[in-house]
């Protein structure tokens, strides 16, 4: 008769979720997913780790502006929270995004992306109300990053097989 295998810990049997971008909306997701995953937390600041473990996230130090430091993601959680702004700076195109999507290519195991966004995307509206459909129409070069972000993900998605998430959340700045 085989030896029976030891059931793995409750820990490892959550679902594997991997936040990018653990600002004060990645701390709020935290709060509300209450230990039902398994939580990675991508932070560029070396100070922010013991705040992350208390709202019971393991934090991983990296920094989107710095490709060479997120090679450790590319296979570590099926979903990702892409909470990440772009660059303040640098014209129409969002290089953090672009250095994700690179890594979560080569690791392969990414399922769903969420990615927030902003209602920016869509430009001034004069106070009209919309909906997702009103097509983009981004009067900064920072919403236009965020489009270029969200182009991206969707190229991923279909490259990938990835389901991909697009929230424009409105206000965020």
């Amino acid at each position: 008769m085989p030896t029976p295998v030891p059931a793995r810990p409750a820990a490892f049997r959550r679902p594997r979720l991997l936040i990018v971008g653990c600002g004060d909306v990645g701390e709020r997701v935290l709060r509300q997913l209450d230990g039902r995953y398994r939580v990675v937390a991508l932070t560029s600041q070396p100070a922010r780790r013991p705040g992350l473990r208390r709202l019971g996230a393991r934090p991983l130090l990296g920094d989107l502006d710095a490709p060479g430091s997120l090679g450790r993601l590319a296979a570590l959680a099926p979903r990702v929270l892409h909470l990440a702004p772009p660059p303040a700076g640098g014209g129409a195109t969002d290089p953090r995004t672009a250095a994700l999507l690179r890594v979560l290519a080569r690791g392969g195991t990414t399922a769903r992306v969420v990615y927030g966004s902003t209602s920016g995307v869509y430009g001034d509206a004069a106070g009209a109300r919309f909906d997702e459909t009103r097509v983009p129409a981004p009067a900064t070069d920072r919403a236009r990053r965020r489009v270029d972000a969200e182009a991206r993900l969707r190229w991923f998605g279909r490259a990938f097989g990835a389901a991909v998430t697009l929230l424009r959340i409105p206000g965020i700045y």
